[in-house]
């Protein structure tokens, strides 16, 4: 009993005021939106039935450590799949790798290729092409949603490959892309069958940049993770998410987050994604210069997350990191090169640990 409320009937109340909510939404965008704003809405709706469907897994944030050793690689993508924004995981992938694309218009901005897929049900998708800028692998997005899923995380959307054909990117393009066809045929890797390998990412349909991701949040943020630092309460939260952001980027090598564009939240600027993660992986066992002096000045950690990387294995990885055909999302010297970065990670938790006490270093969830 709850406010003289029972359960069931509260929840009862929770459906009808969604489908209350979706019905006017699907009015809207039939006056406005015409065929389009039908599909939208009709993404929208079978979104929201995903979300509170028995699929969906509550994850707030970290989930307990699991016993993975022992399961098959399918058995592990089950164990460590999650849910994104309230929904299912594996049903947001079954829609990146198979729903139809009925366009594709380049994002803007950026040094990279990346295009906004719009599928046929009117859902979207982010989509990175293989492409000649060495910065971007869109192997290593995928390989960095699979790993945050492993550590029981659930800020990185899903992303799975997915290949286009020649004939489909450039028969698919939005009118307004057609001026950059002469920079995507230059920049994007072709196959010799005609096949364009690629990544889908699930599209955020709002997100704004973290007010702190300047030269003086930066130190704010590097404040609030020291021993002495005084964290506002209403900012714990983003506290605890920037505690976990610093292992992760640091376990994955990515030396391209604090830009000034790329720490995105989500529009209450309460909830981090840790997006575009396609320049990764590197084969540093110590990460990159950047993120070691981040690491190294973070003195308080989040202890699920600690506990977690007791999962970071190479035999975890590998069968983790394998596609069913056998296609490799890591190589064998990548997947190493994570394990020792955690090995480090974990070395410098427990010196700190003997310095000022574990409650004080495990400081967050």
């Amino acid at each position: 009993m709850v406010g003289g409320y029972t359960l069931p009937r509260m929840r009862l109340w929770g459906c009808l005021l969604i489908e209350l909510t979706l019905a006017s939404l699907l009015l809207a965008g039939a006056a406005t939106g015409g065929v389009q704003g039908w599909r939208t809405l009709r993404a929208w709706r079978d979104d929201a039935q995903i979300a509170r469907g028995p699929a969906a897994r509550k994850t707030a944030g970290l989930r307990p450590r699991q016993d993975l050793s022992g399961l098959t690689a399918t058995e592990l993508s089950v164990a460590t799949s999650g849910t994104f924004l309230g929904m299912a995981d594996d049903i947001l992938l079954e829609r990146l790798r198979k729903q139809p694309i009925a366009r594709l218009k380049l994002n803007r901005g950026g040094s990279s290729l990346s295009f906004r897929v719009d599928f046929a049900d009117g859902s979207r998708a982010a989509w990175k092409p293989a492409q000649t800028n060495a910065q971007t692998v869109p192997r290593k997005e995928v390989a960095a949603y699979r790993l945050n899923r492993l550590l029981g995380l659930d800020a990185v959307p899903p992303a799975a490959p997915r290949s286009l054909s020649k004939e489909e990117l450039f028969g698919l393009l939005h009118p307004e892309t057609l001026p950059s066809v002469p920079r995507i045929r230059a920049e994007t890797i072709i196959g010799p069958s005609g096949q364009i390998a690629g990544e889908a990412s699930y599209w955020i349909p709002v997100i704004k940049d973290c007010d702190l991701d300047t030269p003086e949040g930066h130190q704010v943020m590097a404040t609030w993770l020291t021993q002495s630092g005084q964290i506002p309460y209403e900012r714990r939260g983003l506290a605890a998410e920037v505690a976990v952001l610093t292992v992760f980027d640091f376990l994955i090598a990515n030396p391209d987050r604090y830009s000034g564009g790329n720490m995105k939240t989500s529009q209450d600027g309460k909830k981090l994604f840790f997006m575009d993660n396609t320049m990764s992986f590197f084969l540093e066992p110590q990460s990159t210069e950047k993120n070691r002096l981040n690491l190294l000045r973070q003195q308080r950690f989040s202890r699920r997350l600690h506990d977690a990387l007791a999962q970071v294995e190479v035999p975890t990885l590998r069968r983790l990191l394998r596609e069913p055909d056998g296609t490799e999302i890591l190589t064998d010297a990548e997947i190493r090169a994570v394990v020792q970065r955690r090995d480090y990670v974990q070395r410098y938790v427990t010196d700190l640990i003997k310095q000022f006490g574990e409650a004080k270093v495990l400081y967050f969830p």
